[in-house]
C-alpha cells in the first residue's frame, strides 16, 4: 500500500493510540474558592476605566480551526503548534488572558479557570500546561507583577534576570520533587534515569524558554521535561515547535540579561524583537548560535530518555495515515489528529486525578490578587528574590 511519502523521499512515522493508562503524577488538591466568583466579563465591569488592567485581560491570537484542538496560537504562526493544522486563512482575533484570570482568582471565562496546580507562593504560580507537549509540561508565571512578554525584561535586565531565575528554580524544583520523586513515573516515563543532582543538571533534559509573541500575554516560562510525546516530537522534527525567532531558550535569556546595561532598552509595544536580538548579538551573545545548539540538545535529550515502547501503542502514523502495528494494515476509520488528542489526554498529567466522568480536576490560586496588588514590571521598582519554594 502506498505510504504517502513526500517528494523529498523521507517520511515521518510516530507511535499512536496508547493501549492503557501509564503512570501519572497527581497535581496538588485545592479546596480554595475563587475570590471573584463570577466570569471574566463581569470582572472587566468591576475594573472599567482601569485601562492597564483591562489591557492585561486579553491576548492577540489566531485560534486553531481544528475542532479537536481550538488552541489560541501566536498570531505570527502559520500552523498550530499543538496539532499542526494550518493557520494561513485564520484571522487575528482577541481572547481572554486565562493566566491573568488565574492570578485574580476569577471563577471562569468560557470554561472554569481551575488550575492543575504544582506549586505556588505569593509571587509565583507553577501549573501543568493543558496543551502538553510532554507528560511533564509546566508553565510558571509571576503573580504579583504584570509583564506582558519577554521584551520588557530588557527594560531592566538585572531585575529581569532575577525574575527569570525565580521562574526556572520553581519549575525545576517541581520536576525534581514531584516527577522524578514519583517512583512509577520515574521508572516508566523517565526510564529510571538518574535524578539530576541540581536544577542546572536538569537543564540538559528540559526544553525551557519563552515565546514571542506569546499565546498568553503574561510572562511565562515554558518547562517541557523530555521525553516529548511521540506526535509532538514528530512535530518538532518537522520544525513546528521551538521556532527560530519566536522561541527564546532559557540559555539565551540568561546570557542576554546577564549583560545588564549593555542591553538595556526603552521598551514599548512597538519594540521589534529583532532589534533586541541584534543588540544582544552586538554585546556578544548570538541568538542563532544558541538556538542551533538548543535544537541539537533537544534531540539528544529525546534519545537519552527514549522510553516510548511499541508494545504500549496499538498504531503507527505514517505520513498522516494510521496503520495497525500488528497487522501493518491501514486503519482508514481512524483519524490521526483525533488519535493525537486522545493520546494527549491519556499521557498528560494536566488535571490529574481525573474525576468520575474522566474530566480534569483543578484548584484556584490561594494567593489570588486584587487588581491593585499586581504591579507593572516597567513602572514599579519592586525587586525579586530568587528562591526555591518549598513544596
Amino acid at each position: 500500500m502506498p505510504l504517502g511519502t513526500p517528494g523529498t523521499g523521507v517520511g515521518l512515522l510516530y507511535l499512536a493510540k496508547v493501549k492503557d493508562e501509564l503512570p501519572h503524577v497527581h497535581a496538588q488538591s485545592g479546596g480554595q474558592d475563587p475570590i471573584f466568583n463570577d466570569t471574566i466579563e463581569k470582572f472587566r465591569a468591576t475594573v472599567a476605566g482601569n485601562e492597564q488592567v483591562l489591557a492585561s485581560l486579553r491576548n492577540q491570537v489566531k485560534v486553531c480551526p481544528n475542532s479537536n484542538c481550538k488552541k489560541p496560537c501566536a498570531y505570527t504562526l502559520t500552523c498550530c503548534n499543538a496539532c499542526g493544522t494550518s493557520l494561513e486563512d485564520v484571522e487575528v482575533s482577541y481572547n481572554d488572558n486565562v493566566f491573568m484570570g488565574f492570578i485574580y482568582g476569577i471563577a471562569s471565562g468560557k470554561f472554569p479557570y481551575k488550575i492543575s496546580l504544582r506549586n505556588e507562593t505569593p509571587d509565583l504560580l507553577c501549573f501543568d500546561d493543558p496543551l502538553a507537549l510532554s507528560p511533564c509540561h509546566l508553565n510558571c508565571i509571576p503573580t504579583s507583577t504584570y509583564i506582558s512578554d519577554l521584551r520588557y525584561l530588557f527594560s531592566d535586565p538585572e531585575r529581569g534576570l532575577l525574575l527569570v531565575e525565580s521562574l526556572w528554580e520553581m519549575s525545576a524544583s517541581v520536576a525534581l520533587q514531584q516527577f522524578w520523586g514519583n517512583p512509577a513515573y520515574k521508572s516508566k516515563i523517565l526510564g529510571d534515569a538518574p535524578t539530576p543532582a541540581s536544577a542546572d543538571d536538569l537543564l540538559e533534559l528540559v526544553a525551557t524558554g519563552m515565546n514571542f509573541p506569546p499565546s498568553m500575554y503574561q510572562l511565562h516560562l515554558q518547562f517541557i521535561l523530555f521525553p516529548m510525546m511521540p506526535f509532538q516530537y514528530a512535530m518538532a522534527k518537522e520544525g513546528l515547535h521551538f521556532h527560530h525567532g519566536r522561541f527564546f531558550p532559557l540559555e539565551w535569556l540568561r546570557k542576554a540579561l546577564a549583560l545588564g546595561r549593555k542591553v538595556q532598552l526603552t521598551v514599548d509595544d512597538s519594540t521589534e524583537i529583532s532589534s533586541i536580538i541584534q543588540k544582544v548579538k552586538d554585546a556578544g551573545v548570538d541568538y542563532n548560535a544558541v538556538h542551533s545548539e538548543m535544537l541539537a540538545k533537544y534531540d539528544q535529550a529525546q534519545r537519552r530518555l527514549a522510553t516510548w515502547n511499541e508494545a504500549d501503542f496499538e498504531c503507527q502514523v505514517i505520513n498522516g495515515n494510521v496503520f495497525d502495528s500488528k497487522t501493518e494494515t491501514r486503519k482508514s476509520n481512524l483519524d490521526a489528529k483525533s488519535l493525537q488528542a486522545a493520546d494527549t489526554k491519556i499521557l498528560q498529567n494536566y488535571g490529574r486525578p481525573y474525576d468520575e466522568n474522566g474530566k480534569p480536576t483543578g484548584s484556584y490560586y490561594r494567593n489570588a490578587k486584587r487588581p491593585g496588588e499586581v504591579v507593572n514590571f516597567v513602572s514599579n521598582p519592586k525587586r525579586f528574590k530568587m528562591v526555591t519554594a518549598a513544596l
